[in-house]
């Protein structure tokens, strides 16, 4: 192990024992380093070192859930109906928006910074103890066990284990015996690591299937659909279908006090929901609550008394920051990254009546497929002006390898006359696209996770 990695831990450890209060951004920067010193460790080292600390999640109900897009969103549904039916739930997602402790919830509330640093601490303890052969966990393999001494220490009904990369050689794949397996939709996204066609990424994501362990999963692509249905069937495990036929009626309702939602009627294996309403403007949002329905409807099965009524009030009361919310009346911030994401994202634009102009904020990373999304958010038309910037990580897009793209993907539509404003921060261009909007125009950010995080920093 690097020796400034080492005086790094050391330096941690004794702060801790000197009794300071360890403050969020100091885990943040010890987990920077950890970032850059540490390699991936295979899944059994990752399952020797759960073990050392006594396989806390033995004794937990663990909902694991993989996939492409909409895990977050599935995640918070699947909790939000959980809390509303009286269960404790704990809940691991990735990534944060803002701050670190934002991955790990209890019944949907952010655990404290105090609660975060004491765990944090103690997991940096309990790998010093360990001492194999200078072992130190990655950033995300670092946070996992951070879950896992968590909910060990913090006991809930149900904690909701979402995957971080893939599935099969993921971090979280340790878990021995979760309840309920849950793959969302899966599409193009880290094919470097993946694979490059629906049928690789599908096989990575199944890797979360267990023995005896029901998955449900959204049956949107046939190439996909078909891995997850062999691998249960290798493992004699039930595979429940969420097709996306029987998801209807989508639709943005107004009430009587002029609030918005997304409004829609599922078949599911079980029953029919008529009316069931999203308090979101995100129609994409319809399949990822209706991938909940269904696995709320398994739990139920496994003796977990949810009422239909638990489910409604549930999927209404549910929010999930970052997936096109409404920051501010006509501003939508969008995690969309990816050509799925981004179609979605497009789709719920065009859903969103909008009175002036609808304007832009675009920053994206370098590991995405951006010339194509690029291409995709130009064909659209949607947008009267497009501001662009470049993000606060090692891995955004400069401005000139996103100015080049923009305008290759310009000369080949044909577009002339339209706006187009880079910015080398997004706070500059958020202050700029907030200036010049006009009464009834629209802003909309899409393009990363990151983008959303700093705008929320600077709105």
């Amino acid at each position: 192990m690097d020796e400034n990695f080492n005086l790094a831990v050391r330096e941690i450890l004794d702060r801790a024992d000197n009794n300071a209060g360890i403050t969020l951004k100091e885990c943040e920067e010890f987990l920077n380093k950890v970032q850059r010193f540490t390699d991936k460790h295979g899944v059994e080292e990752t399952r020797a070192f759960l073990e050392y600390l006594g396989n806390p999640d033995e004794n937990m109900k663990i909902i694991h859930v993989a996939g492409t897009n909409g895990k977050g969103s599935v995640c918070s549904y699947i909790s939000t109906v959980l809390v509303k039916a009286g269960y404790t739930v704990g809940l691991f997602t990735s990534p944060h928006l803002v701050n670190i402790n934002e991955r790990f919830a209890i019944d949907n509330r952010p655990v404290s910074e105090g609660v975060f640093a004491e765990v944090f601490i103690e997991t940096i303890r309990r790998i010093q103890e360990y001492d194999h052969e200078d072992y130190f966990p990655t950033y995300f393999e670092f946070l996992f066990f951070v879950a896992m001494l968590l909910y060990d220490v913090y006991p809930v009904d149900y904690l909701i284990l979402e995957t971080g990369l893939g599935g099969r050689l993921d971090a979280t794949n340790v878990v021995k015996s979760p309840i309920l397996s849950v793959i969302t939709e899966i599409g193009y996204d880290h094919m470097e690591y993946l694979g490059t066609t629906l049928e690789d990424i599908a096989f990575e994501k199944a890797g979360i299937i267990k023995a005896g362990v029901p998955v449900v999963y959204f049956d949107k692509r046939k190439e996909s659909s078909e891995v997850i249905k062999n691998r249960a069937l290798e493992l004699d495990t039930r595979a429940i279908a969420v097709e996306q036929g029987n998801i209807e009626n989508v639709e943005i309702v107004r009430d009587e006090g002029g609030n918005k939602y997304v409004a829609f009627s599922y078949n599911s294996l079980y029953d029919r929901y008529a009316n069931l309403k999203l308090s979101t403007e995100a129609v994409y949002q319809a399949e990822n609550a209706a991938v909940a329905v269904t696995c709320l409807e398994v739990l139920r099965d496994r003796g977990c008394d949810i009422s239909e009524l638990d489910i409604r009030e549930g999927l209404l009361s549910a929010r999930w920051d970052g997936r096109m919310e409404e920051m501010r009346p006509g501003v939508y911030v969008d995690g969309a990254h990816n050509i799925d994401g981004i179609k979605a994202f497009l789709d719920s634009v065009s859903h969103i009546p909008c009175e002036g102009n609808r304007h832009l904020l675009f920053g994206i990373v370098s590991d995405k497929q951006y010339k194509d999304i690029i291409t995709m958010i130009l064909k659209s038309g949607e947008f009267d002006s497009i501001y662009v910037t470049v993000l606060e990580t090692a891995r955004t897009v400069s401005i000139s390898d996103l100015k080049i793209a923009i305008e290759d993907s310009k000369d080949e539509l044909g577009i002339i006359g339209l706006p187009i404003r880079y910015y080398s921060n997004v706070r500059d261009a958020m202050t700029d696209i907030i200036t010049r909007r006009k009464s009834g125009d629209c802003v909309f950010a899409a393009g990363s996770l990151y983008l959303v995080g700093q705008i929320k920093s600077v709105i």
